[in-house]
C-alpha cells in the first residue's frame, strides 16, 4: 500500500470480493481502483491532510486560552510560541503551558490550549507540529475496499447507462453511488471544523444570524 495516496491494499479487496490470493489475472485493475477510490474519498471528505505529516501554522491570537488547529488529529506539538515567546508543555493539564486531549476520538483532536496565560490578544502564534493518522484507520480501509468491489463488479458497465442482460437484451442501469457503508464513512470523517476564531463565535453570538459583515461562514 502506498502510504500517500492509497487508503485500503490490494489483499483487502482481494478478501472481501473474494478473489484467492493465487489468482493475479485483475490484480493491475484493481490497483488501478483503488488509487481511484482513494483519491475519491479524500476528495468526498475534504481531508487531503488525512495520514501524517508536519506542519507550521501562524495565526493571530484571540485572547482565548484554545486555538483550533487546521490539521488533525494531533499527534505532538513540536513547538509553541506566544508573541515570540516559546511555551512548554503543560505537565498534567494543570501547571501553566499548553496541552492537547490525546484521550478523545481522534476525530475531535484538533483544539489547543493554554494554561496560565491566553493566547494574548494580536499576538503571533507559530505551532510547529505533527497531525494526521499514522496509519489508514481499519473503518476507512473497509470503506474503500468496499467501494473498489462495487465498481470492479460493475464492469464491464461503469460509467453506462445501458447494460447487458444474459440474453444480450438491453437493460437500463442505474449507478449506484458508494455502497452505504462508504457513504457512512465518508460521513465520519468528512471536514466539519468548528470555528477557529473566538471572536467570530462571540460576534455571532451578540448579533442576529447572518448579520456579522465581512463574515462568509466557518472555516470547513
Amino acid at each position: 500500500m502506498n502510504p500517500e495516496t492509497d487508503l485500503t491494499t490490494l489483499a483487502a479487496v482481494k478478501a472481501f470480493l473474494p478473489i484467492a490470493n493465487t489468482n493475479s489475472n485483475d490484480d493491475a485493475t484493481i490497483t488501478a481502483l483503488i488509487k481511484g477510490c482513494s483519491a475519491d474519498f479524500l476528495r468526498a471528505t475534504n481531508r487531503p491532510d488525512l495520514l501524517e505529516a508536519d506542519y507550521i501554522e501562524v495565526r493571530q491570537g484571540d485572547g482565548g486560552y484554545r486555538i483550533c488547529l487546521f490539521h488533525w488529529p494531533i499527534g505532538e506539538i513540536t513547538t509553541l510560541t506566544v508573541g515570540g515567546i516559546v511555551v512548554p508543555e503543560s505537565a498534567d493539564k494543570i501547571a501553566p503551558g499548553y496541552y492537547f486531549d490525546n484521550d478523545i476520538d481522534p476525530e475531535r483532536s484538533f483544539n489547543l490550549y493554554l494554561v496560565g496565560q491566553p493566547f494574548i490578544d494580536n499576538a503571533a502564534v507559530k505551532i510547529e507540529y505533527t497531525a494526521g493518522y499514522s496509519s489508514t484507520p481499519f473503518d476507512i480501509s473497509q470503506a474503500v475496499a468496499e467501494w473498489v468491489a462495487q465498481r470492479y463488479k460493475q464492469r464491464p458497465n461503469l460509467g453506462t447507462q445501458i447494460q447487458r442482460g444474459a440474453e444480450g437484451e438491453s437493460l437500463q442501469q442505474t449507478e449506484a453511488a458508494a455502497p452505504a457503508n462508504t457513504l457512512a464513512c465518508i460521513e465520519r470523517y468528512k471536514r466539519r471544523i468548528p470555528s477557529v476564531s473566538r471572536r467570530y463565535d462571540e460576534e455571532q453570538s451578540r448579533s442576529p444570524r447572518g448579520s456579522v459583515p465581512g463574515v462568509f461562514g466557518r472555516a470547513r
